[in-house]
């Protein structure tokens, strides 16, 4: 990037609590930005990080706040949560929390895949977040399973988001090579270091039994229940 006369911004909101050290790459970010959400602090706060070696343009001006980079009552509650939160995170990462939380997520990853067999994982093989699992469900509708999981008291997410009532693939799915249908049938959970072993259990029994379910209303209606 920088060869090519541009500035690297690292979106890093998934960062903190769940990857140590950045090493050698932190010295070579222009700009960094971090959700407080992400690591347990409230909605509504973050952090931008600017290099010295670049200038920075604000994009809201008048008060002056934050040494002129934002201006805007500074939301003094959130970010001493977030600066906390931080802390926080920061021994929960030297204490081990890494480790647990791979600890929980692949047996949650076998279990699916166990009572799933032609379900797969994406970026199995690959280095990825410790606490995240996107499963591909062939046959199935993640908007369904949605529903039955809420119902079931699972929060977790689809891999592909609706605008204006249509479907559209995950952007990331899309950049690795898979379509609006893949998309459709992936599903996404997230571990924290707050989740324990018996959760894990439930959030895969009721994943079972919500993919069973569906593929049972499927039969029953002539034809696999999947959007896109």
């Amino acid at each position: 990037v920088h060869s090519s006369g541009a500035l690297m911004h690292t979106d890093a909101a998934q960062v903190v609590g769940k990857v140590g050290d950045l090493g050698d790459a932190a010295e070579r970010m222009d700009y960094l930005t971090l959700s407080g959400h992400k690591f347990h602090a409230p909605k509504g706060v973050g952090a931008l990080f600017v290099s010295r070696r670049v200038r920075f343009e604000p994009l809201l001006l008048g008060g002056g706040q934050e040494l002129g980079r934002r201006s805007g009552t500074e939301n003094l509650p959130g970010i001493a949560a977030m600066g906390m939160a931080a802390e926080l995170a920061h021994k929960c990462i030297d204490g081990g929390a890494l480790e647990r939380l791979r600890e929980m997520r692949n047996p949650l990853e076998t279990r699916i895949l166990q009572g799933l067999p032609d379900a797969t994982v994406h970026g199995a093989e690959t280095a990825r977040l410790p606490n995240t699992c996107s499963l591909h469900l062939p046959g199935v509708d993640a908007a369904g399973i949605l529903i039955l999981l809420d119902e079931a008291g699972v929060a977790c997410t689809a891999g592909s988001a609706c605008h204006a009532a249509s479907v559209h693939p995950s952007h990331v799915l899309e950049a690795m090579g898979f379509d609006a249908r893949h998309a459709a049938s992936t599903l996404r959970l997230s571990l924290s270091r707050m989740n324990t072993v018996e959760e894990v259990e439930v959030a895969a029994s009721a994943g079972l039994s919500a993919v069973e379910k569906l593929k049972t209303l499927s039969h029953q209606a002539g034809g696999p229940v999947v959007s896109g």
